[in-house]
């Protein structure tokens, strides 16, 4: 676990973050848990992005099924059994099967069935943990265009000529990376009639290991899902501009609002979510790219009715920590309850919510 100490000096103003490393070792099961918060809502609202698109590859532009890709997974009917295989720590491989399932109309269901290979012996503690990061996994895991504008303004794309077969399913192969400060090259297997990703490998281009394959393994297209239980959204989420005054009046506190994006070609999304999480108002905002995802949370302190906190709030103490491909974040600042998530760096992430409490 990585602590605080390793961020740039957030400057005096408001004494945001210092002193945020002081006893926050053993709290890796909480930030996981976290994930599962992260998760919870409707996933990225759609954010209507004007931004101009690359060079076009071919005479008609990309693909039709791209614009498909930020709804797939909840529109297409199915279910299948993937095989996930997440190498990002050489030391700490894992890899697992997983039962899942979408009704076409929102609600999926992800089931980790059995661990093939891991450095973990406490499997029944994965397990539950995966339960609990149902939403996460399914919303924000996988390689998927979220956005289509962003993804086109930040990635470059070349369709290979042959299909391939993933299930049964007749794909297109797409090789992906980003335009600038590529890490890493995406190589994903896309159904075109549905837009739904069948499978996708993460190779880190400095070194070309593989970092991450999932695939299906079985696909049944309207499969059976009455053995499941499906979910949606697990808090009472609305939805809302994020600098309008009803975003404000619902959450009844001034939410922070990042002025830095984790990395290049993020945008935050116009529009943002107010999740009630047992009896509290949470802020929920994403920053996208256009495929991978920065999630921002924050909630006002009991008692601190969103104005000036106490001497040891504006102090902090903010805990951030490595999940495989994901930085997570938990701690008090200014006041204010934070959670974040994404698949950025720690300092990304503290970086971030730095420019929120300026």
């Amino acid at each position: 676990m990585s602590i605080i100490q390793r961020m740039r000096e957030p400057g005096t103003s408001r004494d945001r973050i210092q002193g945020a490393a002081r006893g926050l070792r053993g709290r890796g099961v909480m930030l996981a848990a976290s994930l599962a918060l992260v998760a919870c809502g409707g996933g990225i609202p759609a954010s209507n992005s004007d931004t101009d698109g690359p060079p076009v590859y071919g005479a008609n532009g990309p693909p039709d099924y791209f614009a498909m890709g930020p709804t797939a997974p909840f529109t297409t009917a199915y279910r299948g059994l993937r095989k996930v295989e997440l190498y990002y720590d050489a030391q700490a491989p894992m890899v697992y099967r997983e039962d899942v399932g979408s009704d076409g109309q929102g609600k999926f269901s992800v089931e980790t069935l059995d661990v093939l290979v891991s450095s973990n012996p406490n499997t029944s503690l994965f397990l539950l943990l995966q339960t609990q990061r149902q939403a996460q996994i399914y919303r924000h895991r996988d390689f998927r265009i979220r956005d289509l504008g962003l993804f086109l303004a930040n990635y470059d794309y070349v369709v290979a000529p042959t299909p391939t077969n993933v299930a049964g399913v007749t794909c297109d192969r797409v090789q992906v990376q980003a335009r600038v400060a590529a890490q890493s090259r995406f190589e994903v297997d896309i159904d075109p009639t549905t837009g739904l990703v069948m499978a996708w490998e993460e190779h880190d281009l400095a070194t070309g290991t593989l970092e991450a394959r999932i695939a299906f393994e079985t696909y049944v297209p309207n499969g059976d899902l009455s053995d499941m239980v499906l979910m949606d959204r697990v808090f009472q989420t609305s939805l809302y501009g994020v600098h309008t005054g009803a975003f404000r009046d619902a959450l009844g506190f001034l939410p922070l609002i990042p002025e830095l994006q984790p990395g290049v070609g993020y945008q935050l999304v116009p529009q943002a979510e107010v999740l009630v999480v047992n009896g509290e108002n949470w802020a929920k905002l994403y920053l996208t790219d256009g495929m991978a995802t920065c999630i921002f949370m924050d909630s006002t302190l009991p008692n601190s009715g969103g104005a000036s906190a106490g001497p040891s709030e504006k102090k902090g103490e903010v805990a951030v920590m490595q999940i495989g491909s994901w930085s997570a974040l938990r701690g008090t600042v200014g006041g204010h309850s934070v959670i974040m998530a994404g698949r950025v760096s720690e300092l990304d992430l503290v970086t971030v919510l730095d420019s929120s409490l300026r």
